[in-house]
């Protein structure tokens, strides 16, 4: 056996001693995420109807901007921070920090879900849906914003990771729904008083980022479960 071939058959050992058998949503969090997966598709497509090929903001964007202001004028130096955290290069660290620790504590197919949903979040909103929506901010495509995207995307892994290590799917729920919520309102908030994005282009990012990350959870799990069930038939 030569070296390559020595380092393949030990990749291929390492990769089925990983516990692919625990699920990232167990019942009932499978079926709830095909409700949210829904659910968010429809209001990202009839948010992208209302808004595609504006240069202006709707009159829902005026009210929030304008509750915001005394926010702008409080937080002047934290929300810069906020913005940059959603750059590409912090969200390729990020993600793959996420993905290394999804590995260390035997969660492979969070991992996968770690560097799979945040990559599809990017591809859809800033390669897909933004030319294809055309409504812009200061000249920029903005619909839907790909900021608000990665860090929806990436907190919601995070939150699947912990919500793993308890048991009760009350607890898994609210630990879900909380730090996403969080972080997604934070990132959104930075954004709309630095004048990066409408309100609404956040909430469509937003959703992209449960339509991709949640259906991604889905097609792991489904996937791995088949190819457990083969594995173990040739067995």
């Amino acid at each position: 056996m030569t070296g390559a071939e020595r380092l393949r058959s030990e990749a291929r050992e390492a990769v089925t001693t990983l516990r692919w058998d625990r699920v990232v949503l167990p019942r009932p969090l499978d079926v709830i995420a095909m409700v949210v997966v829904v659910a968010a598709l429809i209001v990202l497509v009839v948010g992208a109807v209302l808004v595609a090929g504006h240069d202006y903001g709707s009159a829902v964007d005026e009210r929030i901007e304008a509750s915001l202001a005394a926010v702008r004028a409080g937080r002047a130096g934290f929300f810069p921070v906020v913005v940059a955290l959603g750059n590409l290069a912090s969200m390729v660290v990020f993600v793959v920090v996420v993905a290394a620790v999804c590995l260390a504590v035997g969660r492979p197919r969070i991992a996968l879900l770690a560097l799979a949903g945040p990559a599809l979040t990017g591809v859809l909103t800033s390669i897909l849906l933004k030319p294809l929506v055309g409504r812009t901010i200061d000249g920029a495509e903005s619909y839907p914003s790909g900021h608000t995207g990665a860090a929806t995307a990436l907190t919601l892994v995070v939150a699947l990771l912990l919500a793993s290590a308890v048991r009760s799917t009350a607890a898994r729920i609210v630990i879900v729904v909380v730090l996403t919520l969080v972080v997604a309102a934070t990132m959104a908030t930075a954004l709309v008083v630095q004048h990066v994005h409408y309100p609404t282009d956040t909430v469509g990012g937003a959703c992209t980022a449960l339509v991709a990350v949640l259906t991604v959870a889905l097609v792991v799990d489904r996937v791995t479960d088949r190819t457990l069930i083969r594995r173990a038939d040739r067995a």
